[in-house]
């Protein structure tokens, strides 16, 4: 005869954190750790969307509303050029963020475009963007232009829809623009650029630009991440030279090779690949034509240092203030010629301007043979439109002659060569054959540097503007 009653429950094992098997009245009872909870999670398969009425959203013209996660996913129509199609928008934003934003529910990676420079990439603009669900920045409230070297980014994975635009997103804009004309998928694009306000190429790769930089990329991994997608940097731009008032020419191209180093590194820690470096090739402002530091840009239009690196056009084709910096149809222009550049070489195309490599003398004294790489045939644009006069942009440095050109044009039998006929041979120890470099100031919206040689690619911009791909600026000594 038993002298109790059984046990209905009790603790049969027991660990210092708390209970681990027991049992009651059903049978045996197990406490799982938290590891092994998130184990069976990540082997069941995903609950199915819930299902809700679009009114969470407030008045948006929207259907098919689910909730997948952290996320509401929905189809709706809203404005801009995408017209209707799938978008999401955040279930709710962290406690010291502003509301969270609807942004576009795209396929594959999220794409980025950023860029790291000085004080002129920093400028903001008003234009309209034909995507605005699908270009994002860091949902930090700072915007496209980052902090500008003001303060330090915080962490943050959330993404925000645009209220004033930027070179980058100006970019992504016009990538946008050109897939749907092709029928190509739409992506999510995040833009976001880091600037501050040092003086020379080495404090920029160790200032508060590149910190935020680095936070910027955590960022965007984290963005990524939120969204359950890879992700894939198109370009990094790269913008800092008449920004660099203390570096020798040889130490701005070290330090561009040493920054482009550093991103890579960087880009490395996320397991993002090794990034396309974009820049314009600076040409200078209305009365700064000739430095060092533009001179030294040249080396890196032939010379990668084992990098991606693109000149997407040089500056002498933009319009400019008066303070050197790009007009709005500029701005617009340069992201065309940007876009062009990223979308070949992600696609593995080709895309170069033309460069000038070496000037040496023929057999006659009053010729010199100018060597030139390009995509195609040279050109001498008959028409001249940024008005480089009779020698088409060249002139010669230290020449003890006073030598005149008379002609420029391309050699018939080599179409990357041209042929420059002076009215006597030009002289000098130091004699330099300059294009797009050192010419006088000027006074008609446009940089004092340009030139009327180029290739034939042409594109009609937005602004009405018939852009070519203009022959980079180059100095090169006479042999």
């Amino acid at each position: 005869m038993q002298d109790k009653e059984p046990q209905t429950h009790g603790v049969l094992l027991r660990a210092r954190n708390g209970d681990v098997i027991g049992f009651d009245e059903t049978g045996l009872r197990m406490n799982l750790s938290d590891s092994v909870i998130a184990d069976i999670h990540r082997r069941l398969p995903e609950a199915g969307d819930v299902t809700l009425d679009p009114a969470v959203l407030g008045d948006v013209d929207a259907w098919n509303l689910r909730q997948h996660g952290e996320w509401y996913v929905f189809s709706a129509n809203l404005p801009g050029a995408q017209g209707p199609r799938q978008f999401r928008r955040r279930v709710q934003a962290d406690a010291d963020a502003s509301a969270p934003d609807i942004i576009a529910d795209t396929p594959g990676a999220v794409y980025a475009l950023l860029a790291l420079g000085g004080a002129r990439r920093a400028v903001t603009a008003n234009e309209r963007l034909s995507f605005p669900y699908h270009v994002v920045t860091t949902g930090d409230d700072l915007g496209p232009a980052g902090a500008a070297g003001t303060e330090r980014n915080a962490a943050t994975g959330l993404m925000q829809r645009l209220t004033e635009q930027t070179r980058d997103s100006l970019i992504a804009d016009e990538i946008l623009r050109r897939r749907q004309a092709q029928h190509r998928a739409l992506p999510l694009i995040y833009a976001r650029s880091e600037t501050d306000a040092v003086a020379s190429v080495a404090a920029l790769a160790e200032g508060a630009a590149f910190t935020n930089f680095a936070q910027t990329v955590a960022n965007l991994s984290a963005a990524g991440r939120s969204v359950g997608k890879p992700v894939k940097v198109l370009a990094v731009s790269l913008d800092f030279t008449l920004e660099d008032v203390i570096s020798t020419g040889p130490e701005w191209t070290v330090g561009m090779y040493r920054l482009m180093t550093r991103i890579t590194d960087l880009f490395a820690e996320y397991s993002i690949r090794k990034p396309l470096f974009t820049a314009v090739f600076d040409a200078g402002s209305c009365d700064i034509s000739d430095t060092a530091v533009l001179r030294a840009q040249w080396e890196l239009a032939w010379n990668k240092g084992g990098h991606d690196h693109v000149y997407t056009a040089p500056g002498y084709m933009f319009a400019q203030d008066e303070f050197g910096r790009p007009t709005p149809d500029a701005r617009i222009e340069m992201a065309e010629m940007d876009a062009h550049a990223i979308e070949a070489y992600n696609s593995d195309a080709p895309w170069s301007c033309p460069v000038l490599l070496l000037a040496e003398r023929e057999a006659d004294g009053k010729v010199i043979r100018c060597r030139g790489q390009a995509m195609g045939a040279l050109t001498i644009d008959a028409d001249d439109p940024l008005n480089a006069g009779e020698s088409c942009g060249f002139r010669f440095a230290g020449d003890t002659s006073a030598a005149r050109i008379l002609d420029v044009r391309v050699d018939t039998k080599d179409r990357n060569d041209l042929l420059i006929t002076c009215d006597k041979p030009p002289q000098g120890k130091d004699l330099t054959l300059c294009y797009a470099l050192g010419h006088p100031a000027s006074d008609d919206g446009m940089p004092a540097n340009r030139g009327a040689l180029r290739d034939s690619f042409g594109y009609v911009s937005a602004t009405g503007r018939m852009l070519h791909r203009w022959a980079l600026p180059a100095a090169l000594p006479v042999h």
